[in-house]
Formats: C-alpha cells, sequence, structure tokens
C-alpha cells in the first residue's frame, strides 16, 4: 500500500505549497484585519507567505501591513497610514513578505473582498 510523501525525502514530489482562498466583508471606511473567520473583522488567520488580494467592493480600499502607521495600538495588525497600497475596484496584487494573512488589513469601500493565501507563486525547482 503506497503511503503520501510528508517530506521530500524519497519521494519525486511534495507539495509543501499549502493554499487557501477566501472572502470577507469590508465595513465602509472600517480598518478589517484579514483572516480565516469573519468575528468582528479577526480571527485565526491563515499561515502563509504571500496573500493575493482582489477587490471587489465596487470601490476603492487601501491595503495596509506590518503595522506600519499611525493608529492606536491595539487596532487590527496592519494598521498603515500613508504606508498604505491602493487598490481599485477589479484590481488585484500580491503582498510577499508575510507569515499569516492576519499581519494584512484593508480600509475603504464597504463590500466584500477575495483573497488567496500561499506559500509562494510557484513550486521551487528541484
Amino acid at each position: 500500500m503506497a503511503t503520501t510523501p510528508t517530506s521530500n525525502a524519497g519521494s519525486t514530489y511534495y507539495n509543501i505549497n499549502q493554499c487557501r482562498t477566501f472572502q470577507m466583508p469590508l465595513v465602509l471606511n472600517t480598518l478589517t484585519c484579514l483572516s480565516s473567520v469573519d468575528v468582528g473583522g479577526y480571527g485565526a488567520g491563515q499561515a502563509c507567505s504571500e496573500v493575493i488580494i482582489y477587490n471587489k467592493t465596487g470601490g476603492v480600499i487601501t491595503i495596509y501591513d506590518k503595522n506600519n502607521g499611525p493608529f492606536a495600538s491595539g487596532s487590527p495588525k496592519g494598521a498603515g497610514g500613508s504606508r498604505g497600497w491602493v487598490l481599485e475596484d477589479d484590481e488585484q496584487f500580491t503582498f510577499r513578505g508575510i507569515t499569516n494573512v492576519n499581519e494584512v488589513s484593508a480600509y475603504g469601500s464597504a463590500g466584500h473582498i477575495q483573497y488567496r493565501a500561499q506559500f509562494f507563486s510557484s513550486n521551487p525547482a528541484r
């Protein structure tokens, strides 16, 4: 009986790129931390090294990461002031250099955003 590999040792292929896709609502002009559950803008998050965000709100949103900016302590991670990345409606962008989606927050138009958490854009060459 064949077993499923849990490492690259002895295997010709092992997919370590575990991807997850989410959708969550944004409230107008409310800083919202990305998470894997919709509980007041907070949640468990999802481990990843990058997140692709799709703006489907119908308006402009700003994405913040890594606690940049002037928001008060205790606000969602990624609070960012002038260090945000502006996404127009129907635009997408990949944010890299994070360890969890809950390090990223969105602010602006009300509506839904979709995002995909993954460890890298393509499988590594071996």
